[in-house]
């Protein structure tokens, strides 16, 4: 699979032809119905591939860390994939493989509102007006910020346990609302996107999506 820029330097050198006729740069082109041909050899369109994984604490989300830290890639071994939108290093969860790359950005494109479910531990304790300010919602420096819904799990003296879902991801929203109400994030879990859910795989795990699982994310769109 040729980068962007390589692709453009093949076509504009005449070597690309789409259903016979010679390729210009901006024709629309559908890999799965086109005959797309380079130097007369018929190219074939990658498999699709779709899988889950439990990103584990401490692993960025990025195709390459100039800091050499660990990403998910590296977990992966596959430089042939790329992982639906971020979580930050601290946070651990469900984050979808692939290499479909008009599912992913349908996914996550605003229109869609896609809901993501996470369990969060918080330091101190939570009572129904704090509940009341994260559902009714809080100023951030990047504007204001709601959860569509907030259900506690457990409140003990030092922390709190609660379930939080929202339909948008801007970056560490989830800690930054905690910390607007006083409670720090001390452990942050996806456990949902849409209608995938994380159950019980392994921190570090990664497990292909079903067929039901990846029709059930192609209904959303």
């Amino acid at each position: 699979m040729a980068s962007r820029r390589k692709a453009e330097e093949l076509i504009k050198a005449g070597r690309v032809k789409v259903n016979g006729n010679i390729a210009k740069i901006g024709d629309k082109v559908d890999p799965d119905a086109d005959k797309i041909e380079l130097d007369g050899i018929i190219l074939k369109p990658a498999k699709k591939e779709y899988f889950i994984m439990n990103k584990p604490k401490g692993s960025i989300t990025t195709l390459y860390d100039p800091q050499g830290r660990i990403t998910v890639m590296d977990l992966l071994n596959r430089k042939d994939l790329f992982h639906v939108g971020r979580l930050d290093k601290d946070t651990r969860g469900l984050l979808i493989i692939t290499n479909d790359g008009d599912l992913a950005n349908r996914l996550l494109h605003p229109r869609y509102e896609i809901e993501r479910r996470y369990r969060v531990t918080i330091k101190g304790r939570v009572d129904n007006g704090k509940i009341e300010r994260l559902l009714r919602g809080v100023e951030l420096e990047d504007g204001p910020a709601r959860f569509d819904d907030v259900r506690i799990i457990s409140v003990e003296d030092t922390r709190s346990i609660l379930e939080v879902s929202l339909h948008e991801g801007r970056k560490r929203m989830i800690r930054r609302m905690f910390e607007k109400i006083g409670n720090p994030v001390l452990d942050l879990v996806r456990t949902q996107f849409g209608p995938i859910k994380l159950g019980d795989l392994k921190e570090g795990e990664i497990r292909p999506l079903t067929k039901e699982e990846i029709e059930r994310l192609r209904c959303l769109l």
